[in-house]
Formats: structure tokens, sequence, C-alpha cells
């Protein structure tokens, strides 16, 4: 790990560990923000970490934002971090303040068919709707982004503009259907430089840190657990058929970690399409075995609401279809191979793990493995 991610491991271990306690967590499955953890979050500059220097960042990489996420996941943070850290980076590529105050995204879906920006000039309305807004009506504005070809425009809005039916996840976040019909927008810019489905991308990695964050938190669960809980007179860690459940578990976590960082390492160089889609197909999978396997060693233990692993296990059951569904990502990842020749499909592979080790493109490519490896 860098001197940077080691430092925000430590920092945001401390900070989480003692502000998303049992009480706070459970506040704010019962609509209470959490507005301590949250003022502790900005004043740590976690939100705010991938924005410029002149806008109170220190423009941070991917990977070093996906290390900040995997904590937050592993405490189970009820806060809006992963959205507002994209909201700031957008706001500030486009010159814009965003204040303080939590902050969402809303990306219209995979296609961004959710928006539409109507106007000229200072005076902007927004019309539209979109399921399922991580925090829609708890944010401070919405940042929407809509598609223009190669570019995107971004509306800010007070989510008091829109008309909200309150929804959430089944790990009780906040899931707001946000609607509008003309909605006063506040802030409009263009960026040229970026296409909404990047924004989408990032979006779908910094999901993957907190999911990868929740897996680490149930790994530990079950580990502490089996070496805690006695049955037919031993530890149940000293059964064959739990060491290999764990191992199993344990497996699935380490590929998860791998994949996530390799995604978090090749969009910093480059669009990450084919990285991005693996990662979030493995981690669906991920969660199926490492969720099955915790609450078979925990028994009935892993169903209580006092005990933490439902904390996790709900999550990733949430998180595991947000901003792009398994089956989208799958059939992403399957449209990048469908045109390669029979012959050429290992080399495809193998030359996508050498590219994500150099960032490099290499020479000897075929015309059918250079368009998969760029999809």
């Amino acid at each position: 790990m860098s001197d940077i991610a080691n430092m925000l491991t430590e920092t945001a271990t401390r900070l989480f560990s003692e502000l998303c306690t049992k009480a706070v967590l459970a506040a704010a499955e019962t609509g209470n923000f959490p507005q301590a953890l949250w003022v502790a979050v900005e004043e740590a500059g976690f939100a705010s970490m991938l924005a410029m220097e002149q806008d109170g960042g220190i423009a941070a990489s991917a990977p070093d934002a996906v290390t900040l996420l995997r904590v937050a996941g592993r405490f189970s943070a009820p806060v809006p971090l992963a959205e507002t850290m994209i909201a700031r980076w957008l706001l500030s590529q486009a010159g814009l303040s965003a204040g303080t105050g939590p902050l969402t995204i809303a990306l219209g879906g995979m296609t961004a068919d959710g928006w539409r920006l109507e106007g000229s000039g200072k005076n902007w309305t927004l019309h539209g709707k979109e399921h399922a807004v991580p925090w829609g009506s708890s944010a401070k504005s919405v940042v929407v982004v809509v598609g223009e070809g190669t570019g995107i425009t971004l509306g800010v809005v007070d989510p008091t503009q829109l008309k909200t039916e309150a929804r959430r996840n089944i790990a009780g976040e906040p899931r707001d259907e946000l609607i509008a019909n003309v909605a006063s927008v506040t802030k409009v810019a263009h960026l040229a430089g970026l296409d909404h489905d990047r924004v989408f991308r990032m979006a779908a990695l910094f999901r993957a840190g907190l999911i990868v964050g929740a897996l680490d938190s149930i790994l530990e669960l079950s580990v502490r657990y089996v070496g805690e809980r006695v049955q037919f007179g031993r530890p149940l860690a000293r059964l064959q058929a739990i060491q290999q459940q764990l191992a199993v578990l344990a497996g699935s976590v380490a590929a998860s970690s791998a994949i996530t960082d390799a995604a978090a390492c090749v969009i910093e160089r480059e669009d990450g399409r084919l990285m991005i889609a693996a990662a979030r197909a493995r981690l669906a999978d991920a969660i199926d075995t490492a969720t099955g396997i915790a609450h078979q060693v925990h028994g009935a233990m892993g169903f209580a609401r006092e005990y933490a692993l439902h904390l996790n296990t709900r999550r990733l059951w949430a998180w595991r279809d947000e901003y792009g569904t398994a089956v989208q990502w799958r059939e992403r990842l399957g449209r990048s191979f469908a045109g390669i020749a029979a012959d050429d499909l290992w080399p495809a592979l193998a030359l996508v793990g050498a590219r994500t080790e150099t960032g490099k493109p290499l020479t000897h490519e075929t015309p059918s493995i250079a368009r998969a490896t760029a999809v």
C-alpha cells in the first residue's frame, strides 16, 4: 500500500470505529441522518479528497478512494460518502463550488435515460425521474449527470425542488425516487472531457470498494465466531468442515479485493470498461458465496438483530445490484469477448492481465483481441 493509502486506512479505521456505533446504525435505519458522523467525515477531508486542491481536495487517485471506501464498507458507515466524493470531483472538474454537506449523484441509469436539462445562460430546468437515488432527500444538493455524446452536462438541484418518494434498500439505506416536472437548477456546467459511462463506471467501482469492505467484515466476524463458539466439546474452528468453509470464504474475499484493486488501477490509466465489468461480475459471485457461508457457520446467531453480521450481509445484497445489476455487468463482459476468434480467446484473457500489470497496450494484439480489450 502507498503511504497515502496507509494513512487513509489508519485514520478512517479510527474514525469509523468510534462513530459507527450500534446506536448510530440503528438510528440511521429509522431515518435519522448521522450528522455527527458526517461532520467528522467532512473535517477529515474524506468527502473532498478527489477534488482539486483549490476546492479543498488533494486530487486523490481512484485506488486511494477505493481504499477509503473499503474501510467505510467494513464499518457499514451510513453516509453517502461514495456519492459525495464523485459529486465533488465532478464539480471541481467543472469549476463549480461544492460547499459543505452531503451530496448525491443522479445518473439516470446505465444509459442516462432518466434526466433532461433544458434552458440556456442562467435559466435551466430539470425534467425526468430516477428510482433509488442514494440519500436523495437527505443530501444538501443533487448533482444530475446528463450525457451529451462525448461529454456531459451537470445540473445542481436542491432536493426540495423535486418530488420525493421515500424508499429504502434492504439494508435500510435511503434510496429515494426523485421526480422533476419543471425543477429549477441552481448551477449548470458542461464537461467535454468526460462521458456519462465513465462517471457510471466510477460509481460502480466505488460501490465495489464498499462491497470489499463489507466482505472483509463478514470474514473477520466469521473467523472470530468459530474460534469462540464451542460445539461437541471443542471450538467450531477445529472442525474440518468449518475450516473448509472458511477457506472458501477467505478465497472469495481475497479474489474480490484483488480484482477491485486492479480495476481501480486501470481506471486511472484508461477507461477501465473491461476490468470494472469483470470486477462487478466477480463480486456478485463472491457476495453469494460469502454471505451463504457466513450465515451457515454462524447458525441462528447470524440472524440476531443484536449481532453485527446482518449489517454487512444486508448491505452486500443491496449493493450487489446498485450502479448496474450483476446480470448487466455480466452481459457487458460477455459482449466484450463475443467477437473474438476461438483461437484468440485465451491470448485475449492473458493480455487483459498483462495490460492490468503494465498499463500499456501490447504491440502483438490481433484485431479481434484489440477490440475486446478496448470495450
